[in-house]
């Protein structure tokens, strides 16, 4: 209710504003002024706007590490967007929630939080700057350069706060513990915990060189900022100059800050036109400019942020109260409980027991390590384990199975928990989530078998194939990959559908185009290396999402190592983790960057002896 009376004031206000423009600007000479824009200014003022953004994305993860840079562009905009809709700037709470579950599981919405103020006192800092400047360029009445003047040092007293808070963080912690102590209770502690957090989200940036990065990287921003202001304004008028770009710049920008309105509708249109008709520019031109420079940005994020947030699934990331998670509590504690997925797991290894003997004692040589990377596998990671433990007992394996959990939200690593303990040749490991690749390597390179195979948790490719890849690696080649491009009848069968064959063969050629050519299919989760082979790879592999495939592959050329393509029965399994349009647009992204990547690529002496190895081999 609350918000929702928040969402209706804020549409009265800005009604309101817009009647008292009416009242003072010729709509109609606005209007006509916005029809007759230059369309090639507006277009390269946008193409300005768009960089502005994608600088953005890389410049959070200068403090932000733990969120990859396709994250970090969505939930910018995304918070954008959440600023565009909701009144109040909910959007940065909307983009530190949703952070929450994109960075380390020990970093929640108020650390996410703390995180983004930092950004923000940045960007208002460095704005503060480029206002001085634009006083300095253009002549304004006394109390229009105060109110520049007054947030501009506003924001200097923040960063200087900020910069205390990184200098003197753990006597500042030990006062808020003080006050926590000195007022008891529930509210306190939470309190304490808040402040915590929120502390914890900009800490990393508490560097010299992280700093400068950071204020270096927002002076670019605010820089392209800058150009497409001048564009947006020279569109509609000639006579548009640097220092007024400069001042519409800041002015638009500080106006926004105001929580009154959602997305600055009406209080940018109010201040906007203030200062540059101050500043020589005319009436209808002022406005225009500002309306045409404010719908762009809107439009631009509300619709690539709502995209964003539906494509990434970010509206299904659950939201509990502290008094409904009680509450529920209460409830299940009171009704009968169903079997979990844990107990039930725990119930199939018991039979799988009688069947099969478990190992209580590690072997002391391994002949095959599997690697299997888990990402919310409740529904799929026991049958898989299971099936896994019963095949390689019953071929007589000396074999450890590695279960690497993502930062899965669900039971996933409660599941692998339960397996390890009842069988010593089953490994668990538990990072935060960071992707399909990193997960594969920290396996990887944890593996101490003869030969390391990584393998999907939905089983897509049967554990009959193993021995094909495990008698190609014996033998001749370094690496051994599975393949669901038949070259024959009767090599493979591959079921799934017709679009994601289609998906398939152009993420090939563009691997092809970008990367290296000769290999049909890179994507395909079944793979096997000699040891030796893994660790050289693994140790140089830079990616953590799903095109790392293509990364690790192009390193084991680099590396002159031997592979071999191996046709495999393979079958699309329902609950996949990839999305075809987000994912499929930043793996082309990822593998856009592998060359530039290892540019520097110095491969080790005795790795280049395998030269003397088949390259690259389809068998």
């Amino acid at each position: 209710m609350k918000r929702f009376a928040e969402f209706v004031i804020s549409l009265a206000l800005a009604g309101l504003i817009f009647y008292g423009l009416s009242r003072h600007f010729d709509f109609r000479q606005t209007m006509e002024a916005v029809r007759r824009a230059r369309v090639g200014a507006l277009l390269l003022a946008l193409a300005f706007v768009v960089a502005a953004y994608l600088l953005r994305g890389a410049r959070w993860r200068i403090w932000e590490r733990s969120l990859s840079y396709w994250n970090s562009l969505r939930l910018i905009l995304i918070g954008f967007m959440g600023n565009n809709i909701l009144p109040a700037r909910m959007g940065e709470v909307l983009r530190a929630h949703c952070a929450a579950a994109k960075t380390d599981r020990d970093r929640g919405r108020s650390a996410a939080l703390g995180s983004i103020a930092a950004e923000r006192i940045l960007d208002g800092l460095v704005l503060g700057v480029f206002g001085l400047v634009a006083i300095a360029l253009v002549p304004l009445a006394h109390r229009l350069d105060w109110l520049l003047l007054l947030p501009s040092l506003g924001f200097a007293a923040l960063a200087a706060v900020l910069v205390f808070s990184f200098w003197r963080h753990a006597w500042i912690r030990s006062l808020i513990c003080a006050a926590s102590d000195r007022l008891p209770g529930r509210l306190a502690t939470f309190a304490r915990e808040k402040a915590s957090a929120f502390l914890d989200g900009p800490r990393p940036l508490g560097t010299v060189p992280r700093m400068l990065y950071a204020i270096a990287a927002t002076a670019i921003i605010w820089g392209l900022e800058t150009a497409a202001c001048y564009l947006f304004g020279k569109a509609v008028w000639n006579g548009m100059t640097v220092g007024a770009a400069l001042l519409f710049l800041v002015v638009v920008n500080f106006a926004s800050l105001v929580p009154l309105t959602m997305g600055g509708i009406g209080t940018i249109e109010a201040a906007g036109p203030l200062f540059l008709i101050s500043s020589g520019v005319s009436a209808q031109f002022a406005l225009a400019m500002v309306l045409v420079q404010h719908a762009a940005q809107y439009f631009l994020t509300t619709l690539s942020g709502g995209i964003f947030y539906l494509a990434g699934k970010f509206h299904r990331i659950p939201v509990v109260r502290p008094k409904e998670g009680a509450m529920r509590a209460a409830a299940l504690a009171a009704a009968p409980s169903a079997p979990s997925a844990v107990q039930e797991s725990g119930a199939k290894l018991h039979q799988l027991s009688e069947t099969a003997e478990l190992m209580q004692e590690p072997r002391n040589e391994i002949q095959l390590s599997i690697v299997i990377p888990a990402y919310n596998e409740q529904a799929r990671l026991p049958k898989t384990v299971l099936e896994t433990l019963r095949w390689c007992t019953g071929r007589g394996l000396a074999f450890e199975l590695i279960i690497v959990d993502d930062g899965s939200r669900d039971e996933t690593l409660a599941l692998a928990r339960g397996f390890e303990e009842s069988d010593a040749r089953v490994c668990v490991l538990a990072r935060p989530h960071a992707g399909k690749g990193a997960a594969v390597r920290s396996g990887a390179l944890n593996a101490a078998g003869r030969f390391v195979l990584f393998m999907d948790a939905d089983a897509a490719t049967p554990l009959d194939e193993i021995p094909k890849l495990l008698a190609a690696v014996e033998t001749v080649y370094d690496v051994a990959i599975g393949s669901r491009a038949a070259r024959g009848p009767g090599e493979a069968e591959v079921r799934t559908s017709v679009h994601r064959r289609l998906v398939g063969r152009t993420f090939a050629f563009a691997v092809g185009l970008l990367a290296f050519d000769g290999i049909a299919d890179t994507q395909c989760g079944f793979k096997m290396f000699r040891r030796d082979a893994a660790a050289a790879i693994f140790s140089r592999q830079k990616l953590a999402g799903f095109a790392f495939d293509v990364e690790i592959l192009f390193i084991a050329r680099r590396l002159s190592l031997s592979v071999a393509e191996i046709p495999v029965n393979w079958v699309a399994q329902p609950g996949s983790k990839v999305n075809l349009v987000t994912d499929s647009m930043r793996m082309l992204w990822d593998i856009s960057r592998i060359r530039w990547m290892h540019r520097r690529f110095q491969p080790s002496a005795p790795l280049m002896e395998s030269a003397q190895r088949p390259a690259m081999s389809n068998q």
